[in-house]
C-alpha cells in the first residue's frame, strides 16, 4: 500500500512539473469574443507554434522560460508578453486589439457598408459556429434570433412574419434567388448554398432593409465573404451521411488568397439506420463544390470571385389531396459572384456582377415538371465621405431574370395519380429590374445617427412605376443602450414558381422600433413593429390575397451565467391578418407567442453541449367541409369551407441536444460531433390530408426523432 502511495505521489509531482513548462491561455478580442486560429508561438521557435480552437484557447509547451511569448493575428496587433512574468499555474488571457489595415497612404473608409449601424444583428464566423441552432449554416443560424418567423423546419429566412419571398439575400452585393439546397438531412428541412468557412460577416435586416439593395418588401441577410485569410488550413470531414474537404490556402500573403472545397452527400447510412423516422424520404445525392479567389491588384485595387456549383437528387414520398406516391427531384445549379473595388482617400468604387444558371426536374404522380432559372446581375456603386460625419453611397442596377417551365399539368387539380389526365403547358417569362438609388448617413453627434435612402426604378416594358424611400434614427446613449427607430414603403417582385409562373410587383409599408442592452456577457433585445403587406399572392389552390396587416413585439436575452454555462431565450408575439375583400382572416404566421430557448456548455478540456427547444402554436388552415364525386376525372372534388382559416394544427415542440468534442493535437484538430433531433419523438403537425372521399382526416408531420454523428481533421500549417 506504501509502494503503491510513492508511485502515485510521484506521478503526480512529475505532472506537476511537467504542466509547468505549459502554458494554457485563451485569447480574446476588446469585445470579449474569443479569437479562433490566432497563432501562438515562443519568439525562439515560431515552427513549434499552435493555434487557437473554437473558443480562443491554446495549450504551448514552452522550454526555456526566458523566451517571450508571441499573439498574433490578421486584423489586431501582434502582442508580446515575456514568459518570466506569466504565471503557469493560472490560464493566461491575452487581449488582442484591432487594427485598421491600410494600403499605404489610402484610407478606407467603407469596410463594411455605411447601412451596417442600421442592421439588427451583425454575425461573424463564430457566430455561426457557436449558435446551437445553425447546425454551421449561416441561414439556419438566422432561426434563433427572435425576428426569424420561420415555421417549416427550412433554412428560407421569413423575417418578422413576411414570406421568404419577399425578402433576398445578398453574397458580395449580388442577389442570390432561392438560397437553400433540397438535400434532407440531419434536420428534416434545407440547408442553405454557403459554407461558413468562407464567410467574414453576416448582417441580418430584419424589417427596413438599406435602400442600397433592391428587389426586397420584407427583409433582408447581407453576405460578405473574406478579404483577409487568417491561415493555411487543410479540413477533411465525414459524417453519418457525407464527405468532404476544405482548403484555405495563401497564395501570397496579405495579396492574394484561395478557398476550395467540395462534398458528397449520401443517404445510405443515415436513412438505412432509422428509415422509420423518415418516412418520407427514399434516398438523397448531393454532389457540390465551392471555390473562393481573393487578388490585391495593386494599392487601390481588389478583386474578388466566388463560385459554386451543386448537382442534387431526391427520390421520395409526397402526399397531396387523396393521393399519395413517390416524388423525385433532379437538379443543378452553378452560379458566380464577381466583384471589383476601386479604393481612393476617402471613396470606394464597386462593380459586381453576378450569373446564375440552374435547371430542375420534379416528378410526381401525373405531374412532370422541368424548369430552367437564368440570372445577369450588374450593379457599380460609389461611397464617398463627403465631410467627417457624413457618408454618402450612390449606384445602378440591373437584374435580369428569365425562367422556363415546361409542365405536364392535372387536368383536374385534385386528381393527381399517375393515370389521371392531364396537359402540356410551356411557359418563358423574364424581368428585367433596372434601378437607381441613393443612400445618406449622417453621424449627428456621438449619440445620434440619421440614416436616409431612396431608390427608384426605371420601368421596361410594362413594368409599374414607382418609388422606394426610407428613413432611420438611431440614438446611443451609451455602449450599453441603442435605439433604432426606421420606417419606410418598399417594393419587390415574387419569383415564379409551378404555381404561380409571372413576376408579381409586391409592395409594403414598415416601421419599427429596436432595442439592444449589453452588458459583461448579457444581451438584451426587444423590438415592435407593423407591416402592412400589399400585392397579390396565393393562399391554396381557390384563393389570393392582396393583402397582409402584422404587428408584432419581440423579446431575447442571453446571459453567461458561468464560465463555460450561457443560455438564451426568446419569445415574439404575432398578430397577422389576412385581406380578402372586406374580410379578415389568420394570417399564415399568426402566433400569440414563439418561444426559442438554448442551454450551452462550453469547455474545451472536456466538450461542448447544447440543448435546444421550440415552441409555438400550430399554423392555422383553411378545412375541406365536404366532397362531390368527379364523374369525369373518377375522384372526388374537395369543397373547402367559406370560412377560411377556420381550423388550426396541433401545438409545435421540440427538443434537440447536440454535443462535440475538440481535441488539439498539435498543428491539427480533430472534432467529433453527434446530435438528436426532436428528443422525445413528438409528431408536430405539418398538412392535414384525406382519404378517397375526404370524409377521414390524418396529418403528416415535421422531422420525428434523427440521430446524426460525424468527424473534421483540420490541419493548420
Amino acid at each position: 500500500m506504501r509502494i503503491l502511495f510513492i508511485i502515485i505521489f510521484l506521478l503526480f509531482i512529475e505532472d506537476a512539473v511537467f504542466c509547468q513548462s505549459v502554458i494554457n491561455g485563451v485569447v480574446k478580442n476588446t469585445r470579449g469574443k474569443p479569437v479562433f486560429a490566432a497563432n501562438i508561438f515562443s519568439q525562439s521557435a515560431p515552427e513549434n507554434g499552435v493555434t487557437t480552437d473554437f473558443d480562443g484557447k491554446f495549450s504551448l509547451d514552452i522550454g526555456n522560460s526566458n523566451d517571450t511569448l508571441v499573439v498574433s493575428f490578421i486584423g489586431y496587433e501582434t502582442k508580446k508578453i515575456l514568459l518570466s512574468s506569466i504565471d503557469k499555474l493560472k490560464e493566461l488571457t491575452v487581449v488582442l486589439r484591432g487594427t485598421d489595415l491600410t494600403l499605404e497612404e489610402i484610407i478606407i473608409t467603407t469596410k463594411d457598408p455605411i447601412s451596417e449601424q442600421f442592421s439588427v444583428v451583425r454575425m461573424e464566423k463564430m457566430d455561426i459556429y457557436f449558435n446551437p441552432m445553425a447546425q454551421g449554416d449561416p441561414l439556419k443560424a438566422i432561426t434563433a434570433l427572435p425576428a426569424s418567423t420561420t415555421v417549416d423546419e427550412t433554412a428560407n429566412p421569413s423575417l418578422r412574419g413576411s414570406s421568404p419571398d419577399r425578402s433576398r439575400v445578398m453574397l458580395n452585393g449580388v442577389p442570390i434567388y432561392n438560397p437553400v439546397r433540397s438535400s434532407q438531412l440531419n434536420n428534416q428541412g434545407f440547408f442553405s448554398l454557403f459554407n461558413p468557412e468562407m464567410i467574414d460577416k453576416q448582417y441580418v435586416y430584419a424589417s427596413n432593409p438599406p435602400l442600397t439593395y433592391g428587389n426586397t418588401s420584407a427583409g433582408l441577410v447581407e453576405i460578405q465573404t473574406l478579404k483577409n485569410l487568417m491561415g493555411n488550413q487543410l479540413q477533411l470531414s465525414a459524417s453519418l451521411a457525407s464527405t468532404g474537404f476544405m482548403l484555405s490556402q495563401n497564395i501570397k500573403k496579405n495579396i492574394s488568397f484561395v478557398q476550395a472545397y467540395g462534398n458528397y452527400q449520401f443517404s445510405d447510412a443515415f436513412v438505412g439506420i432509422q428509415k422509420e423516422k423518415l418516412p418520407y424520404v427514399n434516398n438523397f445525392y448531393t454532389k457540390d463544390a465551392g471555390i473562393n479567389f481573393h487578388q490585391r491588384l495593386g494599392k487601390k485595387v481588389d478583386l474578388n470571385s466566388y463560385n459554386y456549383f451543386i448537382d442534387e437528387q431526391f427520390d421520395g414520398y409526397g402526399e397531396q389531396f387523396t393521393f399519395k406516391g413517390k416524388n423525385a427531384t433532379n437538379s443543378r445549379r452553378f452560379f458566380t459572384v464577381n466583384n471589383l473595388r476601386l479604393y481612393s482617400k476617402r471613396a470606394v468604387f464597386s462593380l459586381n456582377i453576378g450569373a446564375d444558371n440552374a435547371s430542375q426536374h420534379f416528378r410526381f404522380g401525373n405531374i412532370n415538371s422541368r424548369q430552367k432559372r437564368r440570372q445577369l446581375f450588374t450593379s457599380m456603386s460609389y461611397e464617398r465621405e463627403i465631410w467627417e460625419r457624413l457618408n454618402l453611397h450612390l449606384g445602378i442596377s440591373h437584374d435580369f431574370r428569365r425562367n422556363s417551365f415546361r409542365d405536364d399539368q392535372p387536368l383536374y387539380y385534385y386528381a393527381l395519380s399517375p393515370d389521371s389526365p392531364s396537359q402540356f403547358s410551356g411557359t418563358s417569362t423574364s424581368n428585367h429590374l433596372l434601378e437607381g438609388f441613393w443612400y445618406a448617413k449622417w453621424d449627428i453627434n456621438d449619440k445620434w445617427l440619421l440614416s436616409s435612402g431612396m431608390r427608384k426604378n426605371l420601368p421596361v416594358k410594362n413594368q409599374k412605376d414607382y418609388l422606394s424611400c426610407q428613413l432611420s434614427l438611431r440614438y446611443q446613449e451609451n455602449q450599453k443602450h441603442t435605439f433604432l427607430l426606421s420606417g419606410g414603403r418598399y417594393h419587390s417582385y415574387s419569383q415564379p414558381s409551378y404555381y404561380t409562373k409571372t413576376y408579381r410587383p409586391l409592395f409594403s409599408h414598415q416601421v419599427a422600433l429596436d432595442y439592444s442592452y449589453e452588458l459583461e456577457g448579457t444581451k438584451v433585445k426587444a423590438a415592435i413593429y407593423f407591416k402592412d403587406e400589399t400585392g397579390e399572392q396565393p393562399v391554396n389552390i381557390n384563393f389570393s390575397t392582396d393583402r397582409l396587416t402584422t404587428f408584432g413585439l419581440e423579446f431575447f436575452c442571453e446571459h453567461s451565467i458561468q464560465k463555460h454555462l450561457s443560455f438564451f431565450i426568446s419569445n415574439a408575439l404575432i398578430d397577422q391578418k389576412i385581406k380578402i375583400g372586406k374580410e379578415s382572416y389568420h394570417g399564415p404566421k399568426d402566433l400569440n407567442y414563439l418561444i426559442k430557448a438554448a442551454l450551452k456548455y462550453n469547455n474545451p478540456d472536456l466538450f461542448s453541449m447544447s440543448l435546444i427547444y421550440n415552441k409555438r402554436p400550430g399554423t392555422y388552415y383553411t378545412e375541406v367541409a365536404g366532397a362531390t364525386l368527379d364523374n369525369q376525372s373518377g375522384f372526388y372534388r374537395p369543397m373547402f369551407s367559406v370560412d377560411l382559416f377556420n381550423e388550426q394544427y396541433g401545438s409545435y415542440g421540440r427538443l434537440d441536444i447536440g454535443v462535440s468534442k475538440y481535441m488539439s493535437l498539435g498543428k491539427n484538430a480533430l472534432i467529433a460531433f453527434a446530435s438528436l433531433n426532436n428528443v422525445f419523438n413528438t409528431r408536430n403537425e405539418r398538412t392535414a390530408q384525406y382519404n378517397q372521399n375526404y370524409s377521414i382526416k390524418h396529418f403528416d408531420y415535421y422531422q420525428l426523432r434523427t440521430v446524426y454523428i460525424g468527424l473534421i481533421w483540420q490541419l493548420n500549417y
